[in-house]
């Protein structure tokens, strides 16, 4: 029976040798003949087995599950651990299906956004509630927020085992900051998404979107402008301020092309 150094089987499938000896120590792929001075050499026997865990792993079974069928297997074993790829396979199609339809509906947002008029009219909407994965952290800085969220992601990300994106990306004004002029101080920051742990509060806005994002002057511009409207109007913030950018650095390294919705909600 041909053998195979153990440098061999790492270079045929590109698996690091420290990885190999993993698997002999777990017991999942023990080679063929270990020599007195330590090489190991694999048999075809073992190319075999290391192309059922290479397929296994692929589909995310765990080593345990896979050492558990390669020792001692049968018939009765073989159906069994089949069904449990089946059932694997059958939740990696329903992570895609939901990973599908957030990329769809990304793809959406953009291109609505991207219809948006330049005439930074402000008007009044009535916003239904929405959910949001959202942390209380004063920052002041677009890098700042950016970091935040990125913290977000990685939490989320990690207890849904997901990288997408959860949603559009915001942060927040308090009513006090807002009112004293301080528009570069946030007080917390948002994802937008339906399984959120906060709940940004449904009401009358005053809304505003501008393009170009990256000059402070313009944002505090526009700020001004709404808070100039509210007094012409007689109506009284009610809550903090939101900055929700529709498109940001995500999705274009051209400033020109960041698009930001301002928020204020009030009362009349």
């Amino acid at each position: 029976m041909k053998l195979y150094r153990i440098g061999q089987i790492s270079k045929l499938y590109d698996i690091s040798v420290d990885t190999l000896r993993h698997y002999e120590k777990i017991g999942i792929l023990q080679p063929e003949v270990i020599k007195d001075n330590g090489y190991r050499y694999y048999s075809n026997r073992q190319v075999w087995q290391l192309n059922v865990i290479r397929d296994l792993r692929f589909l995310g079974i765990g080593l345990n599950d896979i050492a558990d069928y390669l020792i001692e297997r049968s018939i009765d074993k073989s159906i069994a651990f089949i069904d449990l790829q089946l059932e694997t396979i059958s939740k990696k199609e329903q992570e895609l299906e939901r990973v599908r339809s957030e990329i769809l509906a990304r793809k959406t947002t953009l291109k609505a956004a991207t219809s948006h008029s330049n005439d930074m009219h402000i008007t009044e909407q009535y916003i239904t509630e929405r959910k949001a994965w959202l942390r209380t952290k004063k920052v002041h800085s677009f890098w700042d927020i950016d970091r935040v969220h990125r913290e977000i992601e990685s939490e989320v990300n990690c207890k849904q085992n997901s990288t997408v994106n959860l949603g559009l990306y915001g942060a927040r004004i308090c009513h006090k900051d807002f009112l004293a002029g301080n528009y570069s101080t946030y007080n917390d920051c948002f994802i937008l998404n339906e399984q959120g742990d906060h709940t940004l509060p449904a009401g009358e806005y005053a809304c505003l979107s501008f393009w170009g994002h990256n000059d402070m002057g313009k944002i505090h511009y526009h700020y001004d402008r709404i808070k100039q409207y509210l007094r012409t109007h007689n109506l009284t913030m009610t809550g903090p301020a939101i900055e929700i950018y529709l498109i940001d650095i995500h999705e274009t390294d051209n400033p020109e092309e960041f698009l930001t919705e301002l928020q204020v909600p009030f009362a009349r």
